[in-house]
């Protein structure tokens, strides 16, 4: 769309192209809906790898069905804008669309839920990592680097202005439409970088050795001896009574 003028000044764009651009964004938007949900539950999943209690697993659960549910939604909402459905691209006579304000209504309820998304992913691994028997560097690495999804947050609230300006009934408004694209792009940046964290963790670990941070390690705990009644209950030879236990997290 955007190699075929989409930005540009109206004037610019022939009505065929224009058809053609708008054609584009209808695919455009069934799976973009996808890609920011579908790296929402993939940090859903990641936080269901950690040691946490019953109500935390529910809490995950039930906002990986809000995922679920909500591109299922805006597929149903695309789908049932304009009967015939080409009416959302081209011009259709006696074509029948919901209004402007209707599609701005939903547009504006499913940004909200999504802010709302991103800020319980981004914040809620930080409940678990600080439990973790980690460096306290390694633990504040991770948490930044989780923390993207706030990156996501942002563009969602820049996305709730300028849905004002989303007129799918007006294509002669196409080109006030080009910033609330573009947040909707850097919002699944931001998801896809905060669910690729974990495997940007080791870069980082080396980048930081480079300036002298100290190398990420297992936490270690300390074990006293246990004693029976008959003496001790490990020989001393074996150097087992005083052995240390290495706490690993392997969900990090």
């Amino acid at each position: 769309a955007i190699a075929l003028g989409f930005g540009n000044p109206m004037s610019t764009i022939s009505p065929a192209t224009l058809v053609l651009i708008n054609k584009y964004f209808f695919p455009l938007g069934l799976f973009g809906f996808w890609a920011s949900s579908l790296a929402r539950i993939s940090i859903g999943g990641m936080l269901l790898r950690f040691e946490i209690s019953k109500a935390w697993k529910v809490i995950v659960w039930i906002a990986i069905a809000i995922q679920i549910a909500m591109p299922i939604a805006a597929n149903t909402f695309m789908l049932l804008q304009c009967r015939p459905i080409r009416a959302m691209w081209e011009q259709v006579p006696d074509a029948v669309c919901w209004s402007p304000g209707k599609s701005q209504s939903f547009g504006y309820i499913y940004s909200v839920v999504g802010v709302t998304s991103d800020l319980v992913f981004a914040i809620m691994p930080m409940f678990f990592i600080w439990t973790l028997h980690r460096p306290t560097i390694e633990r504040a690495l991770v948490s930044a680097l989780m923390a993207l999804g706030l990156l996501a947050a942002v563009a969602g609230l820049f996305k709730v202005y300028y849905i004002k300006f989303w007129d799918p009934r007006n294509t002669a408004t196409l080109r006030d439409w080009m910033p609330l694209f573009w947040w909707y792009r850097v919002e699944e940046i931001g998801l896809i970088a905060a669910s690729c964290a974990p495997f940007v963790k080791p870069l980082m670990a080396r980048i930081l050795g480079r300036f002298g941070a100290p190398a990420f390690r297992f936490a270690t705990i300390g074990l006293n001896t246990v004693e029976g009644s008959e003496g001790p209950s490990y020989d001393a030879s074996n150097n087992k009574s005083d052995q240390a236990v290495h706490v690993r997290a392997d969900a990090v």
